[in-house]
């Protein structure tokens, strides 16, 4: 069958470069997925699903079609709100990141959840001032943020770490794509897959190769749950035997019966 490729889109080759380790988590190496900012994506490839997260959603959606543009609801794992629960009351807890709208997003989450002790105050580097950057830095106690951007990366880089308290607290967060928004791209995957085997039925290779997917994508979807709660474990490969009698057809019912499982997963 062809190779289906993937593309992971961000704001910045950074974020790209996360969206990529997010979709790796749960796809393992099975597609080669390559990086670019969203304002080098011109025209969308025939051949390529665009991964991206929410905030870059609107200017995808004016070049990339509907049907290969995947959306990640991105959301950090369970542990990171645990540790922001545990800051004590009246502080003030600084939400570092690259943009103002996710740094609201990222408030409103902690709010959802309960965390309402705290007073939440953006830190966005690419779009405020140099000036109120530094003024925050030396007021801020907690700081929170997506882990690529409170690490070396930038936070912690020499451009922004000699602004840092002595007793500051930072405390990442590793996002992960919610699993109704990852199961659309596992969905459209599986699609993909069952219209090609559907056109090479006959070859004789196809039972097995179809087998050894179907087994990939049951692996896929147990590492998707895996990963938010922020499992690092890989989930055990399934057992793949394929008889010499063994009906494509009856892989083909197998493949149709997980994709509209994974779609009713993408659809809660």
């Amino acid at each position: 069958m062809d190779t289906l490729k993937l593309a992971a889109v961000g704001s910045s080759l950074l974020v790209a470069e996360e969206i990529r380790s997010i979709a790796k988590a749960f796809l393992d190496d099975w597609f080669p997925i390559r990086v670019v900012t969203t304002d080098h994506v011109r025209t969308a490839r025939p051949d390529t699903f665009y991964l991206c997260a929410t905030t870059q959603g609107y200017p995808l959606r004016q070049v990339v079609p509907k049907d290969r543009l995947f959306v990640f609801d991105l959301e950090p794992v369970t542990t990171f709100f645990l540790a922001i629960a545990k800051i004590p009351a009246g502080e003030t807890v600084y939400v570092f990141n690259n943009l103002l709208p996710y740094t609201e997003i990222l408030t409103k989450r902690c709010q959802a959840l309960g965390i309402n002790q705290v007073t939440f105050r953006p830190i966005a580097f690419a779009e405020m001032k140099p000036g109120e950057i530094v003024e925050r830095l030396r007021d801020a106690k907690y700081i929170i943020g997506v882990d690529a951007f409170v690490s070396e990366n930038v936070l912690l880089s020499p451009q922004y770490r000699p602004f840092l308290r002595p007793d500051a607290v930072i405390i990442p967060g590793k996002r992960m794509a919610t699993i109704p928004s990852a199961c659309r791209l596992l969905a459209a995957i599986a699609d993909v897959y069952l219209d090609q085997v559907q056109k090479n039925s006959a070859d004789p290779a196809a039972a097995e190769e179809l087998a050894q997917f179907n087994a990939y994508l049951k692996r896929a979807a147990v590492q998707l749950v895996m990963s938010q709660i922020g499992s690092t474990q890989a989930a055990p490969p399934d057992p793949v035997s394929v008889t010499p009698d063994a009906s494509i057809q009856e892989q083909i019912r197998t493949l149709a019966y997980l994709r509209d499982k994974i779609r009713r997963l993408a659809a809660s």
